[in-house]
């Protein structure tokens, strides 16, 4: 070999290889190694985020269907508890507004004698004293 051809191969090593590069021959194998491991990553977070939204989105949905059921059940039952209307005709029995039943048991509560409970909760015969124990007889 010549000194102008080993000069010139000593000048494309120091270049990076026969074509010029840019100095790193495994550069760009470098760079699609790192894409190709970044990218499952990246996808994965993109499906990841879709699904999590439209979770989301689907329990929003939800909360709000029940929250409307919530509304229309109260709404029904202000109405039931705030009219008067006939349960049974032929025996006289009627409901009256639960308001106006508060005021007539207040009433009726404020006229009653205040006195001790006749109910018998459990255990209260435990905790009532025993009964006097019998006098002995004398013998004889």
């Amino acid at each position: 070999m010549s000194e102008a051809a080993a000069g010139s191969g000593v000048r494309e090593k120091e270049a990076g290889g026969p074509g010029g590069g840019s100095g790193f021959p495994g550069m760009t194998s470098y760079l699609w190694a790192v894409f190709l491991l970044v990218w499952p990553v990246v996808g994965v977070f993109l499906m990841t985020r879709s699904l999590t939204q439209a979770e989301e989105a689907a329990e929003k949905r939800a909360q709000a269907e029940r929250v409307s059921r919530l509304e229309a059940l109260r709404k029904a039952d202000r109405e039931t508890l705030g009219r008067y209307r006939w349960i049974d005709r032929e025996k006289g029995v009627v409901a009256i507004p639960i308001a106006r039943a508060m005021e007539l048991e207040e009433e009726r509560l404020k006229s009653k004698k205040v006195g001790p409970s006749s109910v018998l909760l459990p255990g209260a015969l435990l905790r009532q004293p025993p009964p006097p124990a019998p006098k002995p007889q004398p013998a004889g």
